[in-house]
């Protein structure tokens, strides 16, 4: 028999461990036995508060337990197959006897307190038909609470921005939106059934396939929407769309290809690379918080007075092209910051060069520059706090499962 819970009750309790889990994810990093103990309490709570509001799906969970186990499988099938490509290496996971046994309090209580707890939202969000607005916006919710998300206000680097996004956020995003799908038509017990199976596999598998990281983001990108392609073409599902009327139309194909226009312009696959102004070096010409848009170029595009954005040993920088010399044949870029009286010391390599400055967004960029120092004082601030409360205490217990489902 199920505790009652108010849905009030619920959706507050929810608000304040979802800002509990955020907090302890992405500012204050607990350490020792707490980073251990502290989450599958706000999990459990997750789990406790959400069950008694929620209810079985659209479609019964037996007609879908077929499929779902299907795609995992065939998840864990490819991977594994890549990997006698790649090669297999040992888990990063303790495999004693306890560490499994713990391993598994903790992999258990985060899948039912973030499914559950999705179940929540959903079923209190959409009514009765699939809303696209609604499940992206469930699905971004759960990937900032999977993910360190603040991270993205500390990278100085092309290569780490596209590490980030394409290792990090895109394929946990592409996961969050197949399980809210999956919660919408089949419940909890659908997305718990999938997650077990797909991510279980790897979390107790004392050898795992060795991936490299670019491949796997392909693979973690791809394999969620396979999935709904998948279910949203059986029989099951064909037959209540054409008896609902339900159609994703021009306005859904919108949203869904909007997110994916933004995704694609800050990866650079488009050909341009949003940047932030960060320094003052350029002023007047460009300010702090600006905007610039990068255009990729080669050498043979770059002449004297371009704005060009390079990388250099201090992440990537954006001045102008103050000369150009050939050097042992090869170009070498001198350049110089607006608000600079000298010359950059050092001349920029032609292949260091991302791209040049074709369009300026004035402090757009403000935003993210504030968060990143607030956040860092903060931080700071309760870190130094964990240390006088002696929270920082060594544990014993090992590698455990600390990433997302």
């Amino acid at each position: 028999m199920r505790a009652v819970v108010s849905p009030k009750i619920t959706s507050i309790t929810l608000f304040l461990m979802f800002l509990l889990s955020f907090t302890l994810v992405n500012i204050v990093k607990l350490g020792g036995s707490a980073a251990y103990l502290v989450p599958p309490v706000i999990w459990l709570t997750m789990f406790i508060v959400s069950y008694s509001n929620t209810k079985p799906g659209i479609f019964p969970y037996r007609s879908l337990i077929l499929p779902i186990i299907s795609i995992a499988c065939f998840s864990i099938f490819l991977r594994n197959m890549l990997g006698f490509i790649t090669g297999f290496g040992l888990s990063p996971y303790v495999t004693s006897l306890r560490a499994a046994v713990f391993n598994m309090y903790f992999f258990t209580s985060r899948v039912l307190g973030f499914e559950y707890a999705r179940t929540f939202m959903i079923q209190k969000m959409f009514k009765t038909k699939e809303n696209i607005v609604n499940l992206l916006e469930i699905a971004l919710l759960f990937t900032i609470l999977d993910i360190n998300f603040m991270h993205f206000f500390y990278i100085n680097s092309e290569l780490e921005l596209i590490k980030y996004l394409s290792s990090e956020l895109l394929p946990v995003f592409s996961l969050n939106i197949f399980l809210t799908y999956l919660v919408f038509w089949g419940g909890a017990l659908s997305s718990i059934t999938f997650i077990a199976i797909s991510k279980g596999y790897y979390y107790f598998a004392p050898i795992i396939p060795d991936i490299p990281w670019t491949l796997e983001s392909i693979l973690g990108v791809l394999i969620p929407f396979i999935g709904i392609v998948i279910l949203s073409n059986t029989k099951l599902f064909s037959t209540y769309v054409v008896r609902k009327n339900e159609r994703i139309g021009f306005k859904g194909m919108i949203q869904i290809l909007t997110p994916l226009m933004i995704l694609l312009i800050t990866t650079g696959i488009l050909g341009l690379r949003p940047l932030i102004v960060g320094s003052g070096s350029m002023q007047p010409s460009l300010n702090v918080g600006d905007m610039v848009i990068i255009t990729k170029a080669s050498i043979n595009d770059v002449a004297e007075g371009d704005i060009i954005a390079y990388v250099s040993k201090q992440g990537i920088v954006v001045h102008r092209v103050y000369k150009i010399v050939k050097h042992e044949n090869k170009y070498l870029v001198i350049t110089k910051g607006d608000a600079n009286k000298e010359p950059d010391n050092i001349p920029v390599d032609e292949r260091l060069i991302i791209g040049k400055v074709v369009a300026t967004i004035p402090k757009v960029g403000l935003l993210q520059l504030y968060m990143r120092e607030i956040f860092l004082k903060i931080q700071e601030a309760l870190s130094q706090t964990l240390v006088l409360t002696s929270l920082y205490t060594p544990s014993k217990l090992g590698t455990i499962i600390s990433s997302g489902a």
